[in-house]
């Protein structure tokens, strides 16, 4: 409700994008909580929707949020992360756009989301459907059953909405991110429709990406998805004023690295958006989607406190999920690089962030069952007991090209605020993923990473010799793991290359772990070269 509070008149869009999110969120949790949402609710989310394209607040919305206060609301909401809005830059106005391509549309109209994210994004489509004076009408669902075979039953309310929209010859549209990889949330929806009577002519999907409808695994997927008319969204997404150049994907290496073979690996299609400003600009800066709304906040918050402390640039939010950073035209670093000077800063910042990061608690058992997993299908006799002594937000990606050194030979942190609270692992963990992550990236022998972790005990008060030897495994066949599932998903030779050696580095490592621990029969020390 807070933000709710705020609004007024002629709301900020920011905030706007804000409040909708949440507002989105609470009719989604209370619809799978309760099989449907207070009617206050999603008239809640319609009304910042249709507030969003205008740029202006109704006059009914403060009855509307008097309403809100006094809806009952279950004591525990299961709310999940809307990955488009985190991580990818899906942007709600986008499938207001997306409704353009759509001119024909009849007098009256169905848009039926699928919950989670789906609630958000169908209360945009209804809301550009209302501008263009159209009848809407809007429901929410969540299939279920296997992911691979959903199924979804509609209420006998829904059904009656949907007989509605059949005699008066409306359009069905149905909205979410997806497709993922089944497609069978969106075929389970389209399905139902038809089954309750709707013309397959008259059933719209409309989507996030141009799906490759040969690769769903869904039975049958392909023939079934080309039944029905599919509309993706714009893959240009939303970007704030200055972000000129496109750099994602990969592309940024091409500014900070001479030649291509020194390029580092990545998976480049899950990479942030990331933009530069033209070198026409006064103050040249790198943008990178951080999440819309509160989604970005914690990130930068993270990266606030790192540049305070001297680690790494200061970020500014911008519009639409963005945050800036000064673009720093400097070399980034290679193991070749390690010192004694280099080693005592990567102390220095691991144990920064083992104190301006902690927390109370951490669940140690997916990381566990992750690091177990990974052993077994790979192959590899090692075990791993990790223990959480230490819990943080990690940095998740402490290799050498993340660290910047500047012509003061200052080294910078960057990207420092998102990755370990991310959809990848670690996630929360302790503070010695980071540490072996140091002594895995930068290549450390015994010597240096005993004189690394004496210099992070120094410097934090904790002693992690005893449990880094499990956090090395625990790292490296996950990074291992992450190599190889990058190189099978992309299409890119060059990319699949780097990502295939990075996968063979971590399981020669891993190989001579599980070597020296058959022929010690002890536990593995952290030397590693």
């Amino acid at each position: 409700m807070a933000q709710l509070e705020a609004l007024g008149g002629l709301a900020p869009r920011e905030k706007l994008i804000g409040a909708l999110l949440r507002a989105g969120e609470l009719e989604c949790g209370v619809a799978d909580a309760d099989g449907a949402p207070a009617q206050s609710l999603a008239e809640l989310t319609d009304c910042l929707a249709e507030a969003l394209l205008s740029g202006q607040l109704p006059d009914h919305f403060s009855k509307i949020k008097t309403a809100v206060s006094q809806a009952p609301v279950p004591g525990w909401l299961n709310i999940s992360t809307a990955e488009g809005f985190a991580y990818y830059a899906l942007h709600p106005l986008a499938y207001a756009d997306a409704l353009a391509k759509l001119p024909a549309l009849p007098e009256n109209v169905v848009v039926v989301g699928i919950r989670s994210i789906g609630t958000t994004l169908s209360a945009m489509t209804a809301a550009a459907a209302r501008v263009r004076g159209l009848q809407v009408q809007r429901m929410t669902v969540r299939p279920g059953g296997h992911p691979y075979n959903r199924r979804t039953q509609f209420s006998p309310d829904q059904l009656q909405v949907i007989q509605r929209g059949v005699s008066c010859g409306a359009a069905f549209l149905i909205v979410d991110e997806g497709p993922g990889l089944s497609g069978s949330s969106f075929l389970s929806v389209a399905e139902a429709q038809e089954q309750a009577g709707v013309a397959r002519e008259r059933i719209v999907l409309l989507c996030g990406h141009e799906p490759n409808v040969d690769k769903l695994c869904s039975a049958k997927a392909a023939q079934r998805w080309r039944r029905f008319n599919c509309v993706p969204v714009s893959n240009e997404g939303r970007k704030p004023d200055g972000a000129d150049i496109f750099i994602g994907a990969g592309q940024w290496r091409g500014q900070l690295f001479s030649n291509e073979s020194s390029w580092p690996e990545s998976w480049s299609n899950m990479e942030r958006l990331k933009y530069v400003s033209s070198s026409e600009k006064t103050e040249r800066r790198l943008f990178k989607f951080a999440g819309l709304g509160y989604y970005g906040d914690a990130s930068v918050a993270r990266e606030d406190q790192v540049a305070m402390a001297g680690f790494g640039p200061l970020p500014r939010r911008e519009s639409d999920g963005f945050v800036s950073y000064p673009w720093l035209d400097d070399r980034p670093m290679a193991a070749d690089d390690l010192s004694p000077a280099v080693i005592a800063r990567l102390a220095e910042y691991c144990a920064f962030r083992a104190d301006a990061f902690g927390l109370a608690e951490a669940d140690v058992c997916p990381l566990q069952q992750m690091a177990e997993h990974n052993l077994a299908e790979l192959e590899f006799d090692l075990s791993v007991a990790l223990k959480f002594e230490r819990p943080v937000i990690a940095d998740g990606r402490m290799q050498p090209h993340e660290w910047i050194v500047t012509s003061a030979g200052k080294m910078l942190k960057t990207d420092s605020g998102s990755h370990g609270d991310d959809h990848f692992f670690p996630g929360p963990t302790d503070i010695a993923w980071d540490l072996a992550g140091a002594i895995v990236e930068w290549r450390m022998n015994t010597e240096q990473a005993s004189e690394f972790l004496d210099l992070y005990r120094r410097g934090s008060g904790d002693d992690a010799s005893a449990r880094i030897a499990d956090f090395l495994r625990a790292y490296t066949v996950f990074r291992c793991a992450y190599c190889e599932m990058a190189a099978s998903a992309l299409q890119d030779a060059a990319e699949q290359s780097r990502l295939d050696l990075a996968a063979a580095n971590y399981a020669g490592l891993l190989s001579t772990l599980a070597s020296e621990h058959r022929a010690t029969n002890r536990s593995i020390s952290f030397a590693l070269h």
